[in-house]
This record gives structure tokens, C-alpha cells and sequence, in this order.
């Protein structure tokens, strides 16, 4: 049996055509599932079973075509723990508050939340001994802070004062992937393909959130004809398959800092479809915690390196 090339442990910073074409995806289409999560939310599918049916089916295609490949992911304990921890917090929790959330708050301002992820994995990587102290870092925490400030606290910033608690929530997302970059640091799980564990950390984010769904009753299937709910269902699971497997190979290709880029693009893009498909207007308040946020994730990404070489994918 041929041995599986795994993700190697010292990845190069290197950027080509394809690691381009990656960042843009990243950064464009994956922001697209925010809209989609509201179109299937107004159009009648339960929340619990719009964040556990698109992983299922997102990673039951990618493991086909592992196995086509030859890359079945494996079973020994270690990679089902890599498994089950990226599962967890990088898919499980934080797609249910998201999709949750998807008709209470502009799609905009969840992207906003959302690009928090790598200035909470600097947190966490302090509070669990993965980084050290730096000033800019501290610096870029102190701005994300001031940027969430500036989306609860001023009474004009939300349209409505009822959204400041969804918007609270909404900080259990970042929060989430933020927990299993630093998961990923502190457990050494173990190096392997894009595709190999793309494919198991969705089934095994779908597997988890079964008993939920089982609890909540929020069974549901497509209907005869097929209606936008269906269709956006349809439509984040290729992006949920497409996305998990661009990021892994984003990261394998030229290693996670330029995840930032990402971060900072799917943001503004993410806040630009909130505008298109929904009309959303922003009051000023937002469009400077926006810039705020966008200039943390920058001190944030440009100075930590503990947790960033361990492969955070947020």
C-alpha cells in the first residue's frame, strides 16, 4: 500500500498562480454561504437540520472521492480525535449559531463577527500557553474589542436595539474556530492530506450533530417541487465541500498566513452580498467597526506564529 503524502509540518510561504486563485475563492464564495443560510432559514428549513444536512452531504462527497483517490481517511484513534475536535469547534458549533442567527442579524455584520477568529486564537493561544505576549498583537485584540463595541453599544448602530444579544451570540462563531486552531496546537494532531481531512472532519461534524437534530425534531427533506430553501441547501453544500478542501490546500500550499487575506476579503465581500441580495445599509457606527476589525486581523495575523504554523483554518 502506497503511503499517503501528508501535510507537511514546515509549510513553505509561498505564493503561484493556483494559491491565488484559492485566496480569491476563499474570499468571494465562501461568504455566499451567509446569504444562503437566510434563504434557507426564510424559506422554511429548520436551522438544526440546515447546518447538519449540507456536512453530511458535503462529507459524504468528498470521502467518495478520497476513496476514488486512493485516500480513505483513517480510523486509528489519533486521526478520529483530529477528527471530532476540528469537527466540533471549526464546524458543528459554530455553522448551528450562524445558521441560527441567518434571520436575525444583516448577513453583513455576521461576516464582521465572524472575522474575529484569528484575533480570539491569539487570545486563546495566550490563555493556553500555545503563543506569548506581543505588543501589536495586544494592541490588534484591544481594536477587535473596540470594533464589537461599536456594533452593541451606540444606540444608531444595529436597526434594532432587540439585535445587540443576537450579536453577543453571534461571538460564540469566532470564538468556536478559535478553539480548535488552538486545539489543533495544543493536541498535535497528526499531519495528512487536504482531501483526507476535509472529508472526515465534515462526516464527523455531521455525526455530532445528529443527536441535536434527533432532539430538537428538526428532521427535514427536500420538497417536490423544489423550493429556495431547497436549493440553498443544495447550494452550501458544494461551497461547505469546496471550502473545507480549498483552505486545507490553501494552507499546504503556502502556508496559513495568507489565510488572513481570506479572512479579510470573504469580510468585505461578505458585507458587499448583504447589500446585493438583501439591501442592507450600514450605519457609520459599523462601517467603523469594520475597519477596525479589518486592521486587528492585520496586527493580529502579521505578528503571531505559534498557532498559525500548527494550521489554523479559520
Amino acid at each position: 500500500m502506497t503511503a499517503k503524502k501528508p501535510l507537511p509540518i514546515r509549510m513553505e510561504t509561498r505564493v503561484g498562480a493556483l494559491s491565488l486563485t484559492l485566496m480569491l475563492a476563499g474570499g468571494i464564495v465562501g461568504p455566499l454561504r451567509f446569504v444562503l443560510n437566510k434563504f434557507a432559514v426564510d424559506g422554511g428549513v429548520p436551522p438544526f437540520a440546515f447546518a447538519f444536512w449540507p456536512m453530511l452531504f458535503a462529507g459524504i462527497l468528498l470521502l467518495l472521492v478520497a476513496i476514488l483517490r486512493g485516500e480513505t481517511p483513517s480510523l486509528k484513534f489519533v486521526y478520529l480525535r483530529a477528527y471530532l475536535t476540528i469537527g466540533i469547534f471549526a464546524m458543528g458549533a459554530p455553522m448551528t449559531v450562524l445558521t441560527f442567527l441567518a434571520d436575525k442579524l444583516p448577513q453583513g455584520v455576521i461576516s464582521m463577527v465572524v472575522i474575529l477568529a484569528p484575533t480570539l486564537t491569539y487570545l486563546f493561544a495566550i490563555l493556553f500557553g500555545v503563543d506569548r505576549l506581543k505588543l501589536l498583537s495586544v494592541v490588534g485584540l484591544a481594536l477587535g474589542l473596540g470594533g464589537i463595541l461599536l456594533i452593541v453599544l451606540p444606540d444608531s448602530s444595529l436597526p434594532s436595539r432587540d439585535m445587540v444579544g443576537w450579536v453577543v451570540l453571534a461571538l460564540a462563531a469566532p470564538a468556536s474556530f478559535s478553539l480548535s486552531a488552538v486545539g489543533i496546537a495544543r493536541l498535535r494532531i497528526p499531519t495528512m492530506g487536504s482531501l483526507e481531512l476535509a472529508a472526515g472532519t465534515l462526516t464527523a461534524s455531521a455525526i455530532l450533530m445528529l443527536p441535536i437534530v434527533a432532539v430538537t425534531d428538526s428532521w427535514w427533506w427536500f420538497g417536490a417541487p423544489l423550493d429556495a430553501g431547497d436549493g440553498a441547501l443544495i447550494g452550501i453544500t458544494l461551497i461547505q465541500a469546496a471550502m473545507w478542501f480549498t483552505l486545507l490546500e490553501l494552507i499546504r500550499l503556502s502556508g496559513p498566513v495568507y489565510l488572513s487575506i481570506v479572512d479579510n476579503l470573504a469580510t468585505l465581500t461578505g458585507v458587499g452580498w448583504g447589500i446585493l441580495f438583501f439591501g442592507e445599509v450600514h450605519s457609520v457606527w459599523v462601517w467603523a467597526a469594520l475597519a477596525l476589525l479589518l486592521v486587528a486581523v492585520y496586527l493580529v495575523n502579521g505578528t503571531g506564529r505559534a498557532v498559525r504554523q500548527s494550521g489554523t483554518f479559520t
